[in-house]
């Protein structure tokens, strides 16, 4: 969905759409980058001051113009840092940031930063959840099964590439395996960048394996039951997060 001049892409905008508004809104201290070579120069300079990844202007020409749909983290990284946004929103999982959150986010933003996962950090995080989310009444997921089920969303990876993942040899997956990953799993995908998001997740995916664990249906029902309206509307959005997850579990 294309937005008016001045207005962000929805989340259900394409890469391309969220690109092309940053090229024309999103311009450093109010200059460029306007352009691709000025997109690639400008990842060049960040990586030379604070090393990362870097993107060529040829591969930006190809995001804008459609050609490219599904491109490596590398590439995401290095265009999330060039303009100052996260991973997820280039992905279209979360907003850009208001103006308090930017002016929040302290000077290493202001450099252009985007914190990259390093393949140690990505790859304990996806062991995190091979740990702690499980099939009813069975042990983890294998890496085949894992594979199987994120190809089977149209985001094609082999069990190999999954055990490279998670044995920190290969980071560099694309942003369809990334989101694949994340549904088969039940997380959103910066739970795989964002280090208060991947907390956040995996207090609710702990919390939601000790009521399993202590058999707390019952127990729950009679506390809820308890609960006046307010809190009952508090606890609402929990619930419902912790279903979703179960559900995943149940895949």
């Amino acid at each position: 969905m294309i937005s008016r001049m001045g207005e962000a892409p929805s989340r259900r905008g394409t890469l391309a759409e969220r690109l092309k508004w940053l090229m024309d809104n999103r311009h450093p201290d109010g200059t460029g980058p306007s352009n691709a070579e000025e997109v690639a120069d400008r990842s060049k300079d960040i990586a030379a001051q604070l090393g990362g990844p870097t993107v060529s202007h040829q591969t930006v020409h190809n995001i804008k113009g459609e050609k490219v749909s599904n491109p490596g983290l590398d590439t995401l990284v290095a265009l999330a840092g060039v303009f100052k946004v996260t991973v997820g929103y280039l992905l279209g999982e979360t907003d850009l940031p208001s103006k308090e959150q930017k002016s929040a986010q302290g000077s290493q933003a202001d450099v252009g930063a985007c914190p990259r996962p390093s393949a140690v950090s990505l790859a304990a995080r996806l062991n995190h959840l091979f740990d702690i989310v499980h099939p009813r009444g069975r042990g983890p997921y294998t890496n085949e099964e894992v594979a199987q089920a994120v190809s089977a969303r149209g985001s094609g990876i082999s069990a190999s590439r999954v055990a490279a993942l998670r044995a920190g040899t290969w980071d560099d997956p694309t942003s369809k395996q990334l989101q694949g990953l994340a549904e088969v799993f039940g997380v959103p995908v910066p739970y795989f960048f964002d280090d208060d998001i991947a907390a956040k997740v995996t207090a609710d995916l702990t919390l939601l394996n000790a009521f399993k664990e202590a058999g707390a249906r019952k127990v729950a029902l009679r506390a809820v039951a308890e609960l006046d309206e307010d809190a009952l509307t508090a606890l609402v959005p929990v619930i419902e997060h912790l279903g979703r997850a179960g559900k995943r579990q149940r895949m």
